[in-house]
């Protein structure tokens, strides 16, 4: 059961990389909109869809080619999962530095929080994390 959590997890993760970076190419400004950004002019947006789509999509692929040759969700789960907390500690640095925290950060911090949390849980019940140590 820990072991079809653990794939489960790393596939919704995964998907939700690539459907978030990917689905910003329908729709830039709509996107822009959405996280309060506005970009000046096209060279704007097409900095954002490489930044935003590049790192998104990128990491959604990475975690399923983990996946694949590794034949374990774990390290898929642990790349995820760093990149969760990752974006957690820099939308908190980036509040700090603006002096707030607006309600879509609030929104976001939320659910990275949650993902945050049961990629923690998994890992830490997944035995394979500790083997590497023990040899």
């Amino acid at each position: 059961m820990k072991r079809k959590l653990g794939y489960l997890f790393a596939n919704l993760m995964a998907l939700y990389f690539l459907i978030s970076g990917i689905s910003v190419l329908f729709d830039v400004p709509a996107k822009l909109k959405r996280i309060d950004l506005s970009a000046i002019n096209s060279d704007g947006e097409i900095a954002f869809i490489l930044i935003y789509t590049g790192l998104m999509t990128g990491i959604g692929v990475a975690c399923l080619l983990l996946q694949y040759f590794s034949r374990t969700w774990v390290y898929s789960a642990f790349l995820a999962t760093t990149i969760i907390a990752s974006f957690i500690v820099f939308r908190i640095v980036g509040s700090i530095m603006l002096g707030s925290l607006s309600s879509t950060q609030t929104s976001f911090l939320a659910f990275e929080f949650i993902e945050l949390t049961i990629g923690i849980l998994l890992l830490s019940k997944e035995s394979k994390l500790c083997s590497c140590s023990k040899k």
